[in-house]
């Protein structure tokens, strides 16, 4: 009975094979998309899941006044480990993340990512797999180094690595102890590398605030009673039983307080910071009414179709067909449609994924960890659009009455046609708000590339270093890169604008006997003049023993404004921590973007040299270059390099791009937009084609007769779009309001932001007429053209 049903099923498809290639070519698109945005969110959702011993291990962090420290100081880990008895173990580390590293081994030099430094307890906290060596003892001595597997078959090949040496940063030599299995699914802290904290017992003092600490808790808890217990501990131990630090707390109440992120959490929903999981969720919710819509439209496309098999239906009622036999054999056939269109949609996935991975920057995979994860949420997902797609059209064919039918005299009512009408409605609402999304997100992107960034980035060039050419040896490489024709200037800074990886911290200034936290930046003399930052008031560094010696600060405008004096020109600031840090406020300039312009700009102190307090380094070398011929001047600076560190290959980038590179996702978002944006509308398209195609087939005689009474094509066109404008208006009045809704809160995640003009919205508007008129008017005309005859031939 089955095997009969299917073949009626596939004898039907073929014969209407128009409309069979229209339902599953927009299903087919539908799928193929939402498929690759749910890969896309299991990916996401995966990061460091590879251990269900992650859920007790967690990242503490610093916060006081919304300033928020992922690093923290250097004793924390110990402190928490030694006071807190819920603690199993904890480690404090220092780690490059994304940022690449000079590994030399076995006669190699290689740049790679995933260096860290760490304590002796790294693999109590980390579940890592040790493929070789002991996990007790793997990093006890120290200058102990761990590698993980695809780093140590890069360096040694075959040989095996246990007991070779390894050199990081040409500087830092250490022996192989241990090998590690990198984790299935992704983590938000690839190692690759991770070695003894060789200046551990230097670099152990509170004011170091440098590295990150990670607890792993011996039971499970609530994340608030973890965080009230450290807090309690912190504010108990430490606090008040440090001089200055109770002092501060008691003549002002400030004091950081401890938070804490569970690792799992880390990527997606962390406590604060940036996530890319608000994005994936609109992206997940757009493929969802994308989706909903290849079956809103599959649905219209059946019920139009149905007019044709009218008869048959009443055929196969006289024969003693009852209806559930009809709803079944109409499943059936959408069924076989869905799944047709799933085989389609799984095909397109595997040919044009690599397409996708290169286009959006992604690296997904169809055969990952949780396959059969993904496979059992597809076939959810499939079950539900064969049941929405299937259920209206089979009621609405097996209702047909027989008499009626058979006398080729039947309608689908006015309440069936309302609910057509509300279909065609939700398609054309998912349409206009697509192209409100896709308007806004271009606006705000646009915004993001031609807003003034406080200091000009056309052709600053960033060069990595060592630290020792960045502070002993910058002179002296100053003047050999000033030599290069093509270069006017070489400057230095800690902070670089752009980095994806740019030091945010702010520390504790006195001003007029109160605190206030501001960032601080180490730069060189000519930086501002470098990048073209405007002097608002005051003047530049230059070469006085005071600006040379850390007695002078130039400061942003964001700063002069937190200081809430008119004109804090002359006034001095000072270090916090020690009696030589005052400084001199000599100038204010224009505020400079650093981080994008998803966070507002921070108060900044920009000084020369660490003469006051505090010692900063890292950042970068840049070159401000005046040449029409920048491949050539960008050789000779490669040439020029190798006698300034031989040792290193150079590294350099352009600030614009690097600039680029802190928008990828709002540009992965937009591609996305656009494609989904395109597929909504063609589906619209089909949608309206099939909801024309039923009403004149409907007033297939009545266009006859006012033909032969004299009417004009112009005419009938008109009399059939006028119904399809009202329900155009209709989803436009719906789209425009919540288009306007969505793109305010996605708007709310950036402190710069462009406005949401009134031409988005007409665009969007304007957009979905002309669709509609041309698609309405191109049916319409062909029938409104055709011999009256025909249609009247039967009367």
């Amino acid at each position: 009975m089955i095997k009969n049903h299917f073949k009626i099923a596939w004898r039907s498809l073929w014969n209407t094979k128009s409309y069979t290639l229209i339902n599953i070519a927009g299903l087919s698109a539908g799928l193929a998309s939402f498929i690759i945005v749910l890969l896309y969110l299991n990916y996401e959702l995966s990061y460091d899941t590879w251990s269900p011993e992650l859920e007790n291990v967690y990242r503490v962090s610093m916060e006081n006044d919304g300033d928020v420290q992922n690093q923290t100081p250097a004793p924390l880990a110990s402190f928490l480990g030694e006071k807190y008895p819920k603690i199993e173990a904890s480690t404090s580390m220092q780690g490059a993340g994304e940022y690449e590293v000079l590994i030399n081994g076995n006669g190699k030099s290689i740049y790679h990512q995933g260096f860290a430094s760490a304590d002796s307890l790294f693999l109590k906290v980390f579940p890592y797999q040790l493929l070789q060596g002991d996990r007790s003892t793997a990093l006890n001595a120290p200058n102990s180094v761990i590698l993980s597997k695809e780093l140590a078959t890069t360096l040694f090949g075959e040989t095996n690595p246990m007991g070779q040496t390894v050199k990081v940063f040409d500087a830092m030599e250490g022996v192989v102890t241990g090998i590690i299995q990198l984790p299935k699914t992704p983590s938000h802290r690839q190692v690759h590398l991770i070695m003894r904290d060789p200046y551990e017992k230097q670099n152990f003092f509170w004011n170091n605030h440098s590295y990150e600490t990670y607890i792993k808790v011996n039971q499970n808890i609530a994340s608030t009673q973890l965080e009230e217990d450290l807090n309690r501990i912190y504010f108990e131990e430490r606090i008040k039983k440090d001089e200055d630090l109770n002092k501060a707390y008691l003549e002002t109440g400030d004091r950081f307080t401890l938070f804490t992120d569970a690792v799992p959490d880390i990527q997606n929903f962390s406590k604060y910071g940036t996530s890319n999981i608000e994005t994936l969720s609109i992206l997940f919710i757009l493929a969802v009414l994308l989706l909903l819509a290849g079956a809103v439209n599959f649905s219209n496309l059946n019920v139009a179709k149905s007019i044709g098999r009218a008869k048959e239906v009443g055929v196969r009622k006289v024969l003693g067909s009852g209806k559930r036999s009809l709803v079944f054999q109409f499943m059936v056939e959408t069924a076989l449609q869905c799944m047709i269109s799933f085989v389609i949609a799984a095909v397109l996935i595997l040919l044009f994924l690599p397409y996708v991975n290169n286009a959006l920057n992604l690296q997904l995979n169809f055969w990952q960890q949780n396959s059969w994860v993904l496979l059992g949420q597809i076939g959810i997902c499939l079950i539900v659009i064969i049941l929405l797609s299937g259920i209206y059209p089979s009621f609405y064919l097996s209702r047909f009455n027989i008499i009626n039918v058979l006398k080729d005299n039947f309608s689908g009512g006015n309440k069936r046609t309302g609910l057509r009408n509300v279909l065609l409605v939700f398609q054309f609402v998912v349409t206009a708000f697509f192209i409100v999304a896709i308007l806004g997100v271009n606006k705000q992107l646009d915004y993001m590339q031609h807003a003034d960034k406080g200091f000009s980035e056309d052709q600053i060039l960033r060069i990595e270093t060592t630290q020792a050419t960045r502070e002993q040896g910058f002179q002296k490489t100053r003047e050999e890169l000033l030599a290069i024709p093509g270069v006017s200037n070489v400057v230095k800074t800690t902070t670089v604008p752009g980095d994806k990886i740019a030091d945010s911290s702010t520390y504790n200034f006195q001003f007029r006997g109160e605190e206030v936290r501001m960032g601080s930046v180490k730069v060189s003399t000519e930086y501002f003049e470098a990048l073209e930052v405007p002097l608002i008031n005051g003047r530049y560094f230059n070469d006085s023993y005071a600006d040379q010696n850390t007695r002078s600060a130039v400061i942003n405008e964001t700063a002069a404004r937190k200081l809430g004096v008119g004109n804090p020109l002359g006034k001095t600031i000072s270090f916090g921590g020690c009696d030589e840090g005052d400084v001199k406020i000599v100038g204010i300039v224009k505020d400079i973007n650093v981080h994008g312009f998803e966070s507002a700009i921070k108060p900044m102190v920009y000084t020369i040299e660490n003469k006051a307090c505090m010692y900063q380094s890292g950042g970068a070398i840049l070159l401000k270059l005046n040449s029409d011929k920048v491949q050539a001047t960008v050789a000779a600076i490669s040439t020029k390099w190798k006698s300034i560190e031989p040792q290193f290959p150079i590294r350099y980038t352009f600030l614009d791009s690097n600039f680029q590179q802190l928008f990828i996702s709002y540009f992965r978002l937009q591609k996305i937009l656009n494609f989904f944006g395109i597929i909504a509308v063609l589906i619209s398209v089909m949608g309206l084609f099939a909801l024309t195609a039923f009403t004149i087939k409907q007033r297939d005689k009545e266009i006859g007769i006012r033909k032969v009474l004299g009417a004009k094509v112009s005419s009938i066109v008109a009399l059939i779009t006028k119904d399809f404008m009202m329900l155009l208006i209709l989803a436009i009045l719906i789209a425009i309001p919540l288009g306007w809704y969505a793109m305010d809160k996605w708007l709310e995640n950036f402190a710069y932001k462009t406005e949401l003009s009134l031409w988005i919205f007409i665009v969007a508007a304007g957009s979905i007429f002309g669709i509609a008129v041309l698609t309405v008017s191109m049916k319409t005309i062909k029938t409104a053209m055709k011999n009256p005859v025909k249609s009247l031939r039967t009367e």
